[in-house]
């Protein structure tokens, strides 16, 4: 939904007085956004499963406790690489789940803030 005009002037002025106020903040705000965040869930769950997975396979033998806890960490991380990868697809108008989309996903910069 697009801003009509006055909203627009607005939205210009809150931002030049929150420039103006407190620079570090309006850069923080401008730099942060909601795809960043979860694209970094989502490429740091991917190494903690990697990390589970091998915990699991290096310890099955000899300590079969800790060969579960590392099932268990690499499936907690496997939920939220799924559920955050979900979430950029989504941003990104994408309904196709193959391995070039997710990749491409994950890799790219912010996009959804670009013009």
């Amino acid at each position: 939904m697009a801003l009509n005009k006055k909203e627009q002037e607005i939205l210009n002025q809150i931002e030049q007085e929150l420039l103006k106020n407190d620079p570090d903040l309006a850069n923080t705000v401008k730099e942060s956004t909601l795809s960043k965040y979860t694209r970094t869930r989502a490429v740091v769950s991917f190494f903690v499963f990697c990390i589970g997975l091998l915990t699991m396979f290096s310890t099955y033998i000899v300590q079969p406790t800790i060969a579960l806890v590392g099932f268990v960490v690499m499936a907690l991380a496997a939920y939220i690489f799924v559920s955050n990868t979900k979430a950029l697809l989504n941003a990104e108008n994408i309904n196709e789940w193959n391995f070039k989309q997710v990749y491409t996903v994950l890799r790219n910069k912010d996009t959804s803030r670009q013009s």
